[in-house]
């Protein structure tokens, strides 16, 4: 069960690239120049309350409004019930702040397992990892999301335990290495600082990454455990 759909996932993603990209670039594309702007701006005494407010604006409305469109977007990819483009940014804008509150009810969750000696915190991450799927695509409310994604992985827990172990350890390898690609650039330049549109780039492809693999090898683990699919 544990590798299966995974491959699906990912499977897919290489089937349907052109369409996922060319649909969710402007908005990734957006969020990492809001993130590049943001880091600058927050270095600056002067412009210290701009970076503080893009910030927020970004964490809080655009990365959840992304999330949910790119669920909601490859949910109907695989269905084959694309939409028009409009609806993905109206049903998205509509569920943005139930997708924020139950990130952060989870990671709050989350972080206070990690306290208590991190394989709890890793153990209820996965049983909880499933609920912005329950949520954006079966519109379910925070606390019917958190529910369904905890009965739904009472079986075999292990396996999605190895499943968030694979996502968040791609995504540490992934960081690193654009982290170390950019330092050596840096270096090699002799730039004082990290140059604005390489800022934007990494921005970009990191939040492009991440949202890739909750939206397709992720999403397919869930569409392993609904019946429907």
């Amino acid at each position: 069960m544990t590798i299966a759909p995974l491959f699906e996932g990912f499977k897919f993603y290489f089937q349907s690239v052109k369409k996922y990209s060319s649909q969710t670039a402007p908005i990734f594309i957006l969020l990492g120049l809001l993130s590049a702007s943001s880091d600058i701006l927050l270095n600056s005494e002067i412009l210290f309350t701009w970076g503080i407010l893009i910030f927020i604006f970004t964490n809080v409305f655009l990365t959840p409004f992304l999330t949910a469109f790119s669920i909601l977007l490859v949910n109907d990819l695989a269905n084959n019930t694309l939409k028009e483009s409009i609806g993905y940014y109206l049903v998205s804008f509509q569920i943005c702040l139930k997708v924020l509150l139950l990130t952060l009810a989870t990671g709050a969750i989350v972080v206070i397992g990690l306290i208590l000696f991190i394989v709890p915190g890793v153990y209820l991450a996965s049983r909880l990892l499933y609920g912005p799927y329950y949520l954006i695509i079966e519109g379910k409310t925070v606390i019917q999301a958190m529910d369904l994604s905890w009965t739904s992985t009472k079986e075999k827990p292990m396996d999605y335990m190895t499943i968030l172990f694979l996502y968040w350890t791609a995504l540490i390898i992934l960081t690193f290495l654009v982290l170390t690609t950019i330092s050596a650039f840096v270096i090699s330049s002799g730039e004082g600082s990290l140059p604005f549109l390489i800022n934007v780039v990494a921005n970009t492809f990191l939040s492009y990454v991440q949202l890739v693999l909750i939206s397709y090898p992720i999403l397919y683990v869930y569409k392993r455990m609904d019946s429907n699919f």
